[in-house]
């Protein structure tokens, strides 16, 4: 199966990304990275760069994955086209990075991700960049291995049963 990934270039885009490397290296899965922006007379500040897209190459090639960069701006909307995509390829996962933007700002200048999470049909990871943990990759910075995935951790069992008759007071975990 596929991941298919929203990118812009932003902070939260590149936060999407490094999550999406991490769960497609986990999951054994490919990658589809999509910039769609409207396009048409006007450039669009979320359209990739093309020093931007081979930073963006260099990531794809040392995660070790099979990925796929493709852009578009064929004066449709952003969301058009994801919508589109994600019906063409099923993808199991949309990761999109969404931005911190308060109620009054969602309502003046609308969401795609905001649309994406009510019309996609596949499930849809929405990825923020912590201030406290940023992605790893800055425009004007050289790339950094953000496709080390950390090994998954053994998950905790049931919880404690306690015990029949004596020592009932002690627990013993199931497995």
């Amino acid at each position: 199966m596929t991941i298919l990934v929203g990118y812009t270039g932003s902070h939260e885009s590149k936060a999407a990304l490094a999550e999406a490397i991490r769960i497609a290296r986990l999951a054994h899965e490919d990658l589809l990275v999509v910039n769609a922006v409207p396009g048409g007379e006007h450039k669009h500040e979320a359209m990739v760069t093309e020093d931007e897209q081979a930073e963006l190459q260099r990531i794809l090639d040392a995660s070790g994955l099979r990925a796929e960069f493709r852009q578009y701006a064929r004066g449709r909307s952003t969301v058009d086209e994801i919508k589109d995509l994600a019906t063409e390829i099923q993808p199991s996962l949309v990761v999109i990075g969404m931005r911190r933007r308060g109620t009054f700002g969602r309502v003046l200048m609308g969401s795609v991700a905001d649309v994406l999470l009510q019309e996609l049909d596949q499930p849809v990871l929405c990825v923020k960049e912590s201030p406290d943990q940023p992605s790893g990759v800055h425009r004007g910075e050289p790339p950094r291995d953000v496709t080390a995935a950390d090994e998954p951790k053994d998950l905790p069992g049931p919880p404690p049963v306690p015990e029949e008759g004596a020592g009932a007071g002690r627990a013993r975990r199931h497995r």
